[in-house]
């Protein structure tokens, strides 16, 4: 399989610049191109690819085919351009790597397991990822 997610990238770089629900359809198209790499071992950079990816996360055709247009103009390739640059300004080196700015300072984080911290540094308490779901059993 070609490695080079570039397309992928800049197609959910246009989801996020177009969307207007607060990162619902990011996550959404985000996932569907996770399962389409990793999990069921597809394509994820060709347009049809990326075509099937935005249905499946429920993207309507009309704004599949906008975001495509979208993710090959001048603008998209600059937003991500100018967010990998504020990436590898904090070091950036894997996924999850989260950024964190409290008071004007920024703190980094990664890996899955530091949400609990994270959640501690801006000042929220730590719930676990399935807040309303009881973990302890009797």
């Amino acid at each position: 399989m070609y490695l080079n997610t570039l397309n992928a990238m800049r197609f959910v770089t246009a989801v996020a610049e177009k969307e207007k629900e607060g990162g619902v359809l990011v996550e959404r198209v985000s996932r569907e191109l996770w399962k389409r790499k990793w999990r069921t071992h597809q394509d994820i950079t060709q347009p049809a690819s990326l075509t099937e990816a935005g249905l499946k996360a429920g993207l309507s055709d009309n704004v599949v085919e906008e975001i495509l247009t979208l993710s090959i103009s001048q603008p998209i390739r600059d937003k991500l351009k100018s967010v990998t640059q504020e990436a590898l300004k904090h070091k950036c080196f894997d996924f999850p790597f989260i950024v964190c700015h409290v008071n004007g300072k920024a703190k980094v984080f990664f890996g899955s397991d530091r949400f609990e911290l994270m959640a501690y540094f801006i000042g929220e308490k730590w719930m676990g990822p399935q807040p309303n779901k009881p973990t302890a059993h009797m």
